[in-house]
């Protein structure tokens, strides 16, 4: 049994978003059950499963009958990474709650590097573009350049200087989750980067810190896929931050469909029914 006595120093809820991923649950849920009772920490594993069509369910439905630390959020229906990502984070308990990818890119031993800076920072955002980290040389360089000229384009639009939106793996202060994710606009790829956004207008403190990744050759997402829904959120990110305001102050809108924002996010959307 994996449920004993474990140390109130260090108290994390660790979500993990997955679809379809039946192959590497099972890898990634081990490491981070036995990293954290290596450690002795009082954690938690929540799993914020999002419409999968493969055994992944059932897998994770396994370990629960080992242990009471993993939880489940399921959806019978896709709502997206970043909608299940903030389902499950506003279902949190412990005093930190972070989230990180489930092909282990980033290990969870990075958290011990973030446990070290979150006691001055709300935020704390996981970088493979910063000095400090150790990017894999075999990242094709399409990937390399798509992430180059995203943070670009990013920091071009916000002013805000993050250079790593993208990355899976970061930690926020449980007091702070519930005004940062509830209201998000974004439910698939950018979703990170409005997170930065909100977090950013909400005067929270963030610090950036480099990560050890590894790149993971099976990745489902298409970079030109990426590439056309990105584009589309961040722009409507930018009309919903920059373009409403209020008694002459910058506000996070909390209508999701406000019709300016649709408008715009039409306009600026790649047609889907042209990439079918």
């Amino acid at each position: 049994m994996l449920d004993f006595f474990m140390s109130t120093e260090k108290e994390i809820s660790i979500v993990i978003p997955v679809y379809n991923e039946e192959k590497r649950i099972t890898k990634c849920l081990n490491r981070v059950l036995d990293f954290c009772s290596q450690k002795q920490y009082n954690f938690e594993v929540i799993v914020a499963e999002d419409g999968s069509s493969d055994n992944t369910v059932q897998i994770v439905q396994e370990f629960q009958k080992k242990s009471k630390i993993i939880k489940l959020i399921s959806f019978k229906k896709r709502i997206g990474k970043g909608a299940a990502i903030a389902n499950a984070i506003l279902k949190a308990e412990k005093k930190y709650v972070g989230y990180m990818d489930v092909d282990l890119a980033t290990d969870p031993s990075e958290f011990e590097r973030f446990f070290e800076e979150i006691e001055n920072y709300d935020v704390i955002i996981g970088s493979r573009l910063i000095r400090g980290n150790l990017m894999p040389i075999k990242r094709p360089f399409y990937r390399t350049l798509f992430s180059i000229l995203y943070s670009k384009f990013f920091r071009f639009l916000f002013n805000i200087p993050v250079y790593d939106t993208q990355c899976g793996f970061k930690l926020f202060r449980r007091e702070i989750v519930n005004e940062l994710f509830s209201g998000l606009h974004v439910t698939g790829f950018a979703f990170d980067s409005e997170v930065i956004v909100k977090s950013y207008i909400l005067g929270l403190r963030l610090k950036e810190i480099p990560v050890i990744w590894n790149h993971n050759n099976a990745s489902k997402i298409s970079v030109m896929t990426q590439v056309r829904e990105m584009s589309r959120d961040l722009l409507s990110i930018w009309y919903q931050t920059h373009l409403l305001w209020r008694d002459g102050k910058q506000v996070y809108p909390q209508k999701r469909n406000s019709l300016k924002a649709r408008i715009l996010f039409n306009l600026i959307s790649f047609h889907k029914k042209a990439t079918k």
